[in-house]
């Protein structure tokens, strides 16, 4: 490290606890009337009179047999997090220093909750999500100490999704670190899982049905299974992906003769050709197995990158005009793989969901289904630079009928080596600069557009699988989780990230 990196680290490391220590005083100042610290920040807080205290006895108190296993997931977490053997009852007196998990009113939906602090603790929440979300605020507040001012806490997100993606398809990851980042998103109230399953370097589900396109490293249903049972229990879903009909290197190693050519002979190794009806059987095989062994409501088709110019392939646009009509054209056929496949979805009693940089105004003459999901992350592919190109924006994907996510190629995009990984912004420029309403293109969404935005994810790529390690890449997504936390959830949060920093600090990491 040079002198002026290190000058540098010192200056940043004075500034932070000159920040910190001004915190400090100002929540010792207030400390009767401020909200206690929690990330992301309380939506409301009035304070109390007296305080709650966690001991040696205190229990977890279910009010109904419907909140057991968040009574169990949090007094486990209290295990690891204070060496206390806590235990918890259903439907037991409430005593003092207990804390009581029961569904009740509560602002914000079926994730909003309450707390009541005072002698006893009790949580309360619209659903069983609320309840578990008021669990993680508790754990929070007991991990700065044992003692908390007597008050009540209302609080509820502003988004519904909140995640993160892992692009277990190039880089495969241990269940273990998976679960780790289930434990991790739970900590921080977000509630999505996005793995992104196959890509160049990887096909990672075991298969019946095609066994000669899985990678050596990879799940077994049984390990999926266990893993979204787990993630369920922490109130984290797990939504898949399998990537067509691009990014399919993986799968079409195995299937050489399904790959796209180009008119002048040009080999796409990660594309299928769309023409070939035994691409449609290969690709129903797939999505056949594996939409029952996933029990999210959705299904993440991909359905990204995959031709920018037609004309170099003019069997999609043959293939076009047999099935959609004598003007059809190449990007029909993509269109119309889309609309298929959404209907594959459909059937099976979910949603499908779609990256948007293939939806472009013209050039086709049927549209794509307005219920599928568009995750809005580039206005270009990487055809050219994200923040700039043809595709629909997400202001006009709304208009046309769908529900987006903002998934904005910069800032919430981490990539692992490759062109991409230029581009990543530091997690202080996601917490300054954006807003999950402001979309790559720089267009904001206005006040009645913004119901149709789900919310945002980080998305972990990793396009060099051997850059990073595990325990790297976890570093790596630990700031940037928890400035997106506090993004998506809405509420008054610390002006800059320099100030941002501290609360960092005081609420840590999940227990275990």
């Amino acid at each position: 490290m040079g002198r002026l990196a290190v000058r540098l680290g010192s200056a940043v490391s004075a500034v932070v606890c000159a920040v910190a220590g001004v915190a400090a005083v100002a929540q010792g100042a207030t400390a009767a009337t401020a909200a206690p610290v929690t990330i992301p920040a309380l939506q409301r807080w009035t304070p109390g009179i007296g305080s709650y205290t966690f001991g040696m006895d205190t229990r977890i108190v279910a009010r109904t047999g419907e909140l057991r296993q968040a009574a169990a997931v949090f007094a486990a977490d209290l295990r690891a997090l204070t060496g206390v053997p806590v235990s918890y009852v259903v439907g037991a007196q409430t005593r003092p220093g207990d804390i009581e998990l029961r569904t009740g009113p509560a602002e914000g939906g079926p994730e909003g909750y309450r707390v009541l602090v005072g002698a006893s603790l009790a949580v309360q929440g619209a659903g069983r999500a609320g309840v578990f979300n008021g669990t993680r605020t508790v754990l929070q507040w007991l991990r700065q100490g044992w003692t908390v001012p007597a008050g009540t806490a209302a609080d509820w997100p502003a988004y519904p999704e909140r995640g993160l993606l892992v692009d277990v398809g190039r880089q495969f990851f241990s269940v273990e670190w998976l679960r780790a980042r289930v434990r991790e998103l739970s900590y921080l109230k977000l509630n999505l899982l996005h793995l992104h399953l196959s890509d160049r370097f990887g096909f990672r589900l075991a298969s019946e049905t095609h066994p000669e396109i899985v990678s050596p490293q990879h799940y077994t249903k049984r390990e999926i299974a266990d893993l979204v049972a787990y993630a369920a229990s922490y109130n984290v879903r797990i939504m898949p992906e399998i990537d067509f009909p691009g990014h399919a290197d993986a799968i079409l190693a195995s299937h050489p003769e399904l790959k796209l050519v180009s008119r002048t002979g040009v080999v796409d190794h990660g594309a299928i050709d769309l023409s070939k009806p035994a691409a449609y059987d290969l690709i129903e095989d797939v999505m056949g197995e594996f939409l029952p062994l996933f029990p999210d409501p959705q299904w993440h088709v991909g359905a990204d990158e995959y031709v920018t110019n037609y004309d170099d392939y003019p069997q999609l646009a043959e293939y076009a005009k047999v099935h959609y009509g004598p003007n059809a054209t190449g990007k029909d056929t993509y269109y119309g793989f889309i609309n298929w496949a959404n209907g594959i979805v459909r059937a099976a009693g979910k949603t499908a969901r779609i990256a948007n940089d293939g939806l472009k105004p013209g050039g086709a003459t049927i549209t794509v289904d307005s219920d599928i999901i568009v995750d809005h992350w580039s206005q270009n592919g990487f055809a050219g630079f994200p923040w700039s190109g043809d595709a629909y924006t997400g202001k006009q994907l709304i208009a046309a009928g769908h529900r987006v996510m903002n998934a904005s190629f910069t800032p919430t995009y981490y990539t692992t080596g490759g062109p991409a990984a230029v581009f990543n912004a530091p997690p202080s420029a996601m917490y300054d600069l954006w807003h999950p309403d402001v979309f790559v293109d720089g267009s904001r969404l206005s006040s009645a557009e913004r119901a149709a935005n789900l919310g945002s994810k980080v998305s972990l790529w990793c396009d060099d699988p051997n850059a990073a390690t595990e325990a790297e890449l976890a570093t790596v997504l630990h700031p940037r989780l928890r400035v997106l936390a506090q993004l998506t959830w809405g509420s008054p949060k610390p002006l800059l990230y320099l100030t941002f920093l501290p609360v960092m600090h005081t609420v840590g990491a999940a227990p275990a």
